[in-house]
């Protein structure tokens, strides 16, 4: 069976008209983080321990990617589209250890490639059973939708371009 983010991706593939498409994308990369999904991702919200925070968020920056190209911070090399991830990546930043090093990579990051990257680190750091498991055990923190933190998004970039 394949996974909600998987599912959500390929279904809603046709919806990016005006939009980045990334092609050769390999897809079954992230099938392995399947099992995760039942007991860490909400059906909806951010859930109420870290653990489906950070599945949450983690979640949002690969599907944006993917389905749209949507990237957590466009005021580097990456321009992105205009949907405003930088949150996520955040809170991400500030609660989960490990987090901050990866998601910094974007600072050096030269193509989609790279960013891709990025993400797929990212992942595996955090779909790792014992790691979930302890920050399932920890209360939510902050909101994931609503964190401050050194990534950015500029929307005036977008100013000049037609609406989709």
């Amino acid at each position: 069976m394949k996974s909600r983010l998987v599912e959500s991706i390929v279904s809603n593939i046709n919806e990016t008209e005006n939009k980045v498409l990334h092609e050769g994308v390999e897809w079954s990369y992230f099938n392995k983080f399947d099992k995760y999904d039942e007991p860490y991702l909400p059906a909806q919200g951010e859930g109420d321990t870290l653990a489906t925070q950070a599945v949450t968020a983690s979640t949002k920056l690969v599907y944006k990617w993917y389905n749209d190209g949507d990237v957590y911070d466009n005021n580097h090399y990456l321009d992105g589209w205009a949907n405003d991830l930088s949150s996520y990546a955040n809170w991400l930043a500030k609660y989960i250890d490990g987090a901050k090093p990866i998601l910094d990579r974007i600072y050096d990051a030269k193509d989609d490639n790279d960013y891709e990257e990025i993400l797929k680190d990212l992942c595996d750091m955090i779909y790792d059973d014992d790691y979930l498991k302890g920050l399932n055990e920890q209360p939510k923190e902050g909101s994931i939708y609503d964190c401050d933190g050194d990534y950015s998004f500029n929307s005036r970039k977008y100013d000049d371009e037609e609406e989709w």
